[in-house]
């Protein structure tokens, strides 16, 4: 794949931005959907064992506390855009509790919450594909509707505990390695060149979206360097 060389920006059409706007929000959606069902049935203690402790928070829009804004990281692939995973923010109060009289403090503060992001990712395709495969054998209501499912499987990236689905179907795939390993199918970004500051940057192209419950927020397109790390650019609309 030829490498973009670019100085500024990266430029998206606006047929992109109106499909990510849409599918943001859908795939925000899903997610907030299955962390409501997990928090249902989960005991706490097992809730506690993989998820990200939530720090004292006030949600940024009036839809409650499933409302702090996400991070979503989208790729895209020869077959379309994908998201692989996402990562949440909220605004930590600063004053302590013992001093309720002197005026509220709050940051912005950037919760990472990848382990969380991951399991939820196994726990969709699962679903999916247990859906997919007994739903016409079966009279009950699936969890997810048919416009979810279309969803997923335009948007979601196969997500297993397991490499064996991978070894089996011959399909590439990415070991992510934390508590528990996941195997993501692996979707190539387009390689990038960015001149910065007289440096030349090299790295993959990600474009990460910005979505509260039911609000697009904005693009932050970024080069994901060789060392992990991000430069973030500009969203330049044609």
């Amino acid at each position: 794949m030829r490498k973009r060389v670019l100085s500024q920006g990266i430029r998206y059409g606006k047929e992109d931005v109106n499909e990510l706007e849409s599918a943001s929000i859908k795939v925000r959606d899903i997610y907030d959907k299955a962390i409501t069902m997990l928090m249902h049935n989960l005991p706490e203690s097992m809730w506690k064992s993989w998820a990200v402790q939530r720090p004292t928070q006030e949600s940024l829009s009036a839809g409650g506390e499933n409302s702090s804004p996400v991070f979503q990281k989208w790729i895209q692939s020869p077959s379309g855009w994908k998201c692989i995973g996402c990562e949440r923010h909220y605004v930590e109060s600063l004053t302590p509790a013992s001093e309720k009289e002197v005026p509220d403090k709050r940051e912005y503060i950037f919760h990472n919450g990848r382990f969380q992001s991951m399991l939820l990712q196994v726990l969709i395709w699962s679903q999916f594909e247990e859906i997919a495969l007994f739903h016409p054998f079966l009279g009950d209501s699936p969890f997810y509707d048919e416009e979810e499912m279309e969803v997923i499987s335009t948007y979601f990236v196969p997500t297993y505990v397991s490499e064996i689905p991978f070894q089996q179907s011959g399909k590439p795939f990415k070991k992510h390695d934390m508590r528990i390993p996941v195997f993501q199918e692996f979707i190539s970004a387009p390689p990038l060149l960015v001149h910065l500051d007289g440096e030349v940057l090299e790295g993959t192209w990600m474009t990460g979206v910005y979505v509260d419950r039911g609000h697009f927020l904005g693009l932050g397109p970024y080069l994901k360097n060789t060392d992990g790390s991000r430069t973030f650019m500009q969203a330049l609309i044609n």
